[in-house]
């Protein structure tokens, strides 16, 4: 805008007689201008006090620049530095007001139950596979730099490509960031340990001051209590990802572990009882086969009985069979 045209616009602001057009022109002046030095929203209140100080600096600059000028011309020319940087001010925090509102995104929030599974479509073409007892919490759309969302519990993701905006699982203090991937993450609430386990491409790895970056085939274990992250390779990748698709293998897994497992998974009452709580088992639940046949195969096997008391499963034993 032409300094002259502005220092009109300006004039007219303070006696009142500006048109619509003519405010909303001073004011989008104001908008460009603000754009072009600024970076708005300000992270901070001090961010902001900062930047309110640098502007009204700038009016007793420009009063400062006019004080030789004849008294009268002075007086309306001091008017108008502080109206246009008020104006600017106002205007800047309007806009910014607006568009925190205007264009905040509505944020989804899924759960699943013990024994549900759901499969979530997000509007990037991501898609998630939560399991059971699993909690995520995701925008409508996706807006700005990143595509950021919330997660507990245990899912699968296949994340859609886009370099220009990383897509960023929170999980607690932790975070997973990647481009276009595909992964496993457990952290469970009630469970000590937090792992992603990668399948495709690469992700960042972020908890505490602790970044790592993985590769296909690893995983990280990080423990919430210790704050240490264990970087190890995948033992069997087809039993990380037939999870999703609802096939459960366990291969050296103590029965204690198996059981809390089956129980998130199927929503049943589960109690191991005895020493046969740390007995290790290799074994899966085939198809069509029912958990409570599985419970069962696997109690026989590591000599351990199996029984139903109302709606509490009891495996108990003395020990493991290691014939």
């Amino acid at each position: 805008m032409e300094e002259l045209r502005r220092s009109s616009l300006i004039k007219k602001y303070i006696d009142g007689t500006a048109t619509p057009a003519e405010r909303e022109e001073l004011l989008l002046w104001y908008r460009q201008k603000g754009n072009e030095g600024n970076s708005w929203p300000y992270l901070s209140e001090l961010e902001e006090n900062e930047a309110k100080k640098r502007i009204f600096k700038q009016i007793k600059h420009q009063v400062d620049t006019i004080q030789h000028k004849p008294h009268r011309t002075r007086t309306v020319l001091i008017k108008m530095a502080i109206a246009a940087s008020v104006i600017g001010v106002m205007s800047y925090f309007a806009v910014w007001r607006f568009n925190q509102k205007e264009f905040q995104p509505t944020l989804i929030t899924t759960n699943t139950k013990a024994g549900e599974r759901k499969k979530i479509q997000l509007t990037d073409g991501s898609v998630i596979w939560l399991s059971a007892k699993s909690a995520l919490t995701y925008p409508a759309s996706f807006i700005g730099a990143t595509r950021d969302i919330t997660f507990s519990g245990e899912a699968f993701f296949d994340i859609a490509k886009d370099k220009q905006h990383p897509f960023i699982v929170h999980t607690g203090n932790t975070s997973t960031r990647v481009l276009g991937t595909s992964f496993n993450i457990t952290a469970l609430k009630d469970r000590d340990d937090i792992t992603v386990a990668l399948i495709t491409g690469k992700v960042s790895f972020t908890a505490s001051k602790t970044s790592l970056s993985l590769l296909p085939h690893n995983q990280i274990i990080y423990n919430k209590k210790t704050k240490v992250s264990t970087l190890l390779p995948i033992p069997d990748m087809n039993v990380v990802v037939g999870r999703h698709n609802g096939y459960y293998e366990y291969k050296n897994i103590p029965t204690k572990d198996i059981a809390e497992d089956i129980s998130r998974l199927y929503g049943m009452n589960i109690k191991v009882i005895g020493n046969v709580k740390n007995c290790t088992f290799f074994g899966r639940i085939k198809p069509g086969e029912s958990p409570a046949q599985f419970l069962k195969k696997m109690a026989f096997v590591v000599n351990a009985t199996f029984i139903k008391k109302d709606s509490l499963w009891i495996i108990k034993g003395g020990g493991c069979n290691l014939n």
